[in-house]
């Protein structure tokens, strides 16, 4: 099952355990704690994100430091991310937390068909408003310009696209030090706070901010009925041109 679950393709692998770690680690107690999982198995999912961004960075800078190693080294963290979710059953615990959320099993690519019985009883019952996550892609332009396309979760290519009822996308973000302490709670008061009506759109932080890092989240938003907005996701890195 987690060979499938997880991606297996590095871009979407680098959103996957992104937005999974950042989860793990929200709410009291903590995900990872709900879920059943040990002090430890959290401590190695973290431990992959750690691993992974210094590395995904280089990968992503084709002209700079990209090399056949550094993917080698990002198709391995994959690898063992697999692992752990076979040999620990992280997945299974997740499904069979008791009071598990729609967004606890979309966070991680489950689905309430995926648990026993298409629809538990003790699954919390959500409107679409309240459990689609918005899916981007970031691309540096240059001059401190960032490009987003945001996708539904449920359709993550094609044309750039906003979930149905809903006419705007929100972000935070914040432009960080390379190697500075990553935000990860949208809430953090130092986020900068925006929306567009546009599922693609261009994102100025700065002509000075070359080299440094763009940290994002993204919701759907509705503006006439903000209570129906959307989860954040978990957040997003780039280095900016």
């Amino acid at each position: 099952m987690s060979t499938t679950i997880v991606p297996r393709s590095i871009d979407k692998f680098n959103l996957y355990l992104i937005r999974t770690a950042a989860y793990l680690l929200l709410g009291t107690p903590a995900n990872w704690s709900r879920f059943g999982w040990l002090t430890t198995e959290n401590a190695a999912w973290q431990a992959f994100l750690t691993t992974w961004l210094p590395l995904y960075a280089k990968y992503s800078d084709k002209k700079g430091g990209y090399t056949t190693g550094i993917k080698d080294q990002l198709l391995q963290i994959i690898e063992d991310c697999v692992n752990l979710c076979a040999t620990n059953h992280l997945l299974l615990s997740i499904q069979a937390t008791r009071g598990v959320t729609i967004t606890d099993l979309q966070t991680f690519n489950l689905t309430t068909d995926e648990v026993t019985g298409s629809t538990p009883h003790h699954i919390t019952a959500r409107v679409a408003a309240a459990t689609d996550l918005v899916y981007p892609t970031l691309k540096p332009m240059g001059g401190g310009v960032v490009r987003c396309k945001c996708f539904t979760d449920a359709v993550r290519s094609g044309r750039a696209h906003k979930l149905k009822g809903f006419d705007m996308v929100e972000y935070r973000y914040e432009v960080i030090a390379q190697g500075a302490a990553i935000p990860s709670d949208p809430n953090t008061t130092t986020l900068i706070d925006g929306h567009s009506s546009k599922a693609s759109f261009l994102l100025p932080t700065g002509t000075n901010n070359g080299g440094k890092v763009l940290v994002i989240f993204f919701r759907w938003a509705h503006s006439k009925h903000p209570t129906l907005d959307g989860p954040w996701n978990g957040y997003i890195i780039v280095t900016i041109l």
